[in-house]
């Protein structure tokens, strides 16, 4: 059964809910820990295994303090909250201004910061302006945090889903830089969207209807663009599997 981050009901601003801390890079694999492993392996090994301290990049923090505001607006809908646009923009006002875990932002240019948070609230009330015409019921749950065991998988999975639709399908958001290509932009999400599934069909027993990626760009004039896609197909699963056995035996071997 699909649980929640934290019970409905529960007072509080939405806040990000990072990545369990964990020493041991052997004791489940993640969609972050894939990517830096997949990508970058002494990038991985700096951050994941000797988590050496490093300034939050801005992009990371745009994003983050994006997501605070998304991640509001859907436990407010979930719950029976305040939805409104003020209470979204504070919840993105309060992440912006408390860096995830104290860090510092290395901001590039003085005037970086300021130009950043207006952004940011502009693309926000530009994805407000998208759901007035978005009709669903009730989610399953927002930030939704999964862990299994998953047969023929070298190590557990875990993941935490940004929203779980009523009908267990799984929506990640991106903010982004310049209109994608949808398809392609999608193809470099789908080791994350693969993981995502095998979770709900774990969490639920049931198969996976797919996903969807809804993409913020920070264009002069923000779009929202979503793209769904089908449950993965047993080549994409096979393809996983493989590339955690791959994760799992480079770690262990510290390859």
């Amino acid at each position: 059964m699909i649980a929640p981050a934290s019970p409905p009901g529960s007072n509080g601003t939405a806040k990000h809910i990072p990545e369990q801390k964990s020493t041991d890079p052997l004791e489940y694999v993640s969609p972050s820990r894939l990517k830096n492993f997949l990508s970058c392996r002494l990038r991985f090994y700096f951050e994941k295994v000797l988590a050496l301290p490093r300034p939050l990049a801005p992009k990371l923090h745009f994003g983050k303090a994006v997501h605070a505001g998304i991640q509001h607006y859907n436990k407010a809908r979930w719950r029976g909250g305040d939805a409104s646009e003020p209470a979204v923009l504070s919840a993105f006002a309060e992440a912006f201004a408390h860096p995830e875990d104290n860090k510092t932002v290395a901001w590039d240019e003085p005037d970086e910061e300021a130009e950043m948070k207006a952004k940011g609230e502009v693309l926000l009330s530009a994805f407000l302006t998208h759901q007035q015409h978005v009709i669903e019921p009730q989610p399953m749950g927002v930030e939704v945090r999964l862990s299994a065991e998953v047969q023929g998988l070298a190590l557990p999975l875990l993941g935490i889903i940004d929203l779980v639709k009523a009908d267990r399908r799984a929506v990640d958001y991106k903010t982004i830089g310049a209109t994608p290509k949808l398809e392609l932009e999608a193809w470099q999400h789908k080791v994350q969207l693969t993981l995502y599934a095998l979770l709900i069909e774990d969490a639920t027993g049931e198969p996976s209807p797919g996903s969807e990626l809804v993409f913020l760009v920070k264009t002069k004039t923000p779009k929202v663009l979503v793209h769904r896609s089908p449950t993965p197909s047993q080549v994409q699963r096979d393809r996983f599997a493989r590339l955690v056995e791959i994760y799992a035996n480079g770690v262990a071997n510290e390859s």
